[in-house]
């Protein structure tokens, strides 16, 4: 079972990324975040949100190129 919590390097962890682009992301305000004494803290399931959003951006926008082809491996959707 997952914490409710992170603190960065957990949700840099999450993220696949250094934990600068965690503060980086922070100050931007991609997701709440909250400084309990010296610690940044966010709520884990607002980092997965993050990740998840960026994903389906990312995943629309390679489908929206025009020309672009997409192949489909053997045995999966025609």
């Amino acid at each position: 079972m997952s914490t409710p919590t992170v603190d960065v390097k957990g949700a840099a962890e999450i993220l696949r990324v250094h934990p600068n682009t965690v503060i980086d992301l922070i100050q931007a305000g991609a997701f709440p975040a909250g400084k309990v004494g010296r610690a940044w803290v966010m709520m884990t399931r607002d980092v997965l949100a993050y990740a998840e959003k960026v994903v389906i951006e990312q995943t629309a926008e390679r489908l929206q190129i025009p020309g672009r082809r997409i192949r489909h491996r053997r045995g999966g959707l025609p």
